[in-house]
């Protein structure tokens, strides 16, 4: 069964600003949290239940939430490994 993806406005503003080799790649990656909302590469949150982060092409990070109630995952952040903040999460 597939998740519903939901994208905050400042997440899908950050994706498009991103380099157009690292927004290819995170639009496939967000496609695939659909289907597997917790690949082995992703990360959960210490302290953050249900938050993860996963690596992409990279320096960059996508930060998301996976609610499984709603078979959503809300995609929170998509940043320079240095620049994003995991605490306003």
């Amino acid at each position: 069964m597939s998740y519903r993806i939901e994208t905050i406005a400042e997440a899908l503003a950050e994706l498009k600003a991103l380099p157009s080799y690292v927004r290819a790649q995170a639009i496939l990656l967000i496609d695939y949290l659909a289907v597997n909302p917790r690949p082995p590469r992703a990360k959960e949150l210490r302290g953050k239940p249900g938050i993860y982060r996963i690596w992409l092409a990279g320096h960059w990070r996508i930060a998301y939430e996976v609610d499984d109630e709603s078979q959503c995952v809300i995609i929170r952040r998509i940043r320079r490994k240095e620049g994003i903040d995991y605490e306003s999460l």
